[in-house]
């Protein structure tokens, strides 16, 4: 589980350097519009590790080798939050928790106490509930923490990346954290949908102040926000830079071509296949 999950660490890396600060300005990812790939491949690089999750059990077709394959997911999954890889521990989460996997109760009632206990812990700290407030949290903590403030401002260097940081002692287990984006995301989406202008106060004084004060004001918060939000995010390209691991080049490959039975439709019948 070491192994892999350090591979996935290297590429969940790959995915998060392609992101551009600029096309998180606007939302640009929302309408396909043309510079915002780097968001749109995060997006299916996701959707695909979750759906990479539920076809390798459903098609195991044996009840202890699949029993086997669930206990490994819950592992892995631990693992990667041991290494501050929140992406990959969340898109194993809801790969396990999708409907094919969860309507398996024949298999779930082989799965040892120990690992289900461990499974019911990661699924507390990954629940959506109050905000998503337990990962916010931990990501929020790691980004303070161990996030290099002097490189925390959108200028980028290379590829339009935030220039490497200085060399500083970090306590994480890993040294790096990959965030689970889609909360910084939503939080981008939400701000969007402000004003971008404020309705002034009315008042029936004519003098020039007031005057002034009768045209709309620019809502800084909002802008206050975005640019918050993006300068997190930069935070997270950095610290991603500090993973120690050394690309393995055919567990890498494996892991970055993830081969998965994209048809949800095939899934759903293979689940049924395995447990009527």
């Amino acid at each position: 589980a070491n192994k892999l999950a350090q591979q996935l660490c290297l590429i969940e890396r790959q995915v998060l350097f392609g992101v551009e600060w600029e096309e998180l300005v606007d939302c640009r990812w929302r309408d396909g519009i043309t510079g915002s790939g780097g968001v749109q491949r995060l997006i299916q690089r996701f959707n695909a590790a979750c759906q990479w999750v539920v076809s390798e059990i459903v098609t195991t077709e044996t009840l202890q080798e699949r029993v086997e394959v669930i206990r490994r997911f819950i592992r892995l999954a631990q693992q990667c939050k041991t290494y501050a890889n929140f992406a990959t521990l969340l898109q194993i989460l809801l790969g396990l928790q999708s409907p094919a996997v969860s309507r398996l109760h024949s298999t779930w009632a082989q799965v040892g106490a120990t690992d289900m206990r461990l499974l019911d812990q990661l699924s507390a700290f990954t629940s959506p509930m109050k905000n998503w407030k337990n990962i916010r949290d931990s990501m929020t903590k790691v980004a303070e923490e161990f996030g290099d403030g002097s490189n925390n401002h959108p200028t980028t260097g290379q590829q339009g990346l935030p220039p490497p940081p200085q060399n500083h002692d970090i306590t994480t287990d890993a040294g790096g954290c990959i965030p689970f984006l889609g909360i910084y995301l939503s939080d981008l989406v939400f701000n969007s949908e402000l004003p971008p202008y404020i309705e002034p106060v009315k008042t029936n004084k004519t003098t020039c102040d007031s005057l002034m004060l009768q045209q709309p004001l620019v809502n800084f918060r909002k802008h206050r926000i975005t640019a918050t939000v993006i300068k997190r995010v930069l935070t997270f390209q950095n610290l991603a830079r500090r993973y120690p691991f050394t690309p393995e080049p055919e567990l890498f490959r494996l892991c970055l071509d993830l081969k998965s039975v994209v048809d949800t439709e095939k899934i759903r019948k293979l689940s049924h296949d395995i447990e009527p």
